[in-house]
Order: C-alpha cells, then structure tokens, then sequence
C-alpha cells in the first residue's frame, strides 16, 4: 500500500488534497497528470467527488517507475540500486 510521509493510504482517497498527500506532491501536480493524455493519474469521477483507489495509485506508480527506468537506460544512464 502506497505511504505518504509515513501514514498508509486506505482503499480509496476522495479529494485533490488526499490524492496530492497520498503521492506525495502538490494538487496542482496531481491534476496536470490527471488530465495528460498518455498514462494519466488513474481517478475517476463519482458524483463530483474525485476518487482514486490505493490498487490503481500502486499500479500507476510502479509504471511510472518502469518507464523513468527504461528511459534513462536508453539514454545510456547507468542507475545504482540502493
């Protein structure tokens, strides 16, 4: 389960500024991901109240991760595991 500062993310997040604390950037971050075209912020909208679900932040952001890896790799950037 995703953690922000050190407090668990429980099944679901309802708002901007649950989302930006669950991920750990600004609401202003978490909205321009939300709304890009290619592997957006995975929320939805129920009733006017925004949501995003802890299964689809974990997936999200282990693609995210993939793809910054692959692209450094490409670029020729040797990574360090820590």
């Amino acid at each position: 389960m995703p953690y922000a500062k050190g407090v668990p993310m429980g099944s679901y997040v309802e708002t901007w500024k649950g989302i930006a604390f669950a991920v750990g950037r600004s609401e202003r971050w978490c909205r321009y991901m939300a709304r890009r075209t290619q592997d957006p912020l995975p929320v939805f909208k129920v009733g006017g109240i925004v949501r995003l679900t802890g299964n689809d932040l974990e997936g999200w952001l282990s693609r995210q991760r993939e793809t910054s890896y692959e692209q450094q790799k490409a670029r020729g950037i040797e990574l360090l595991a820590s």
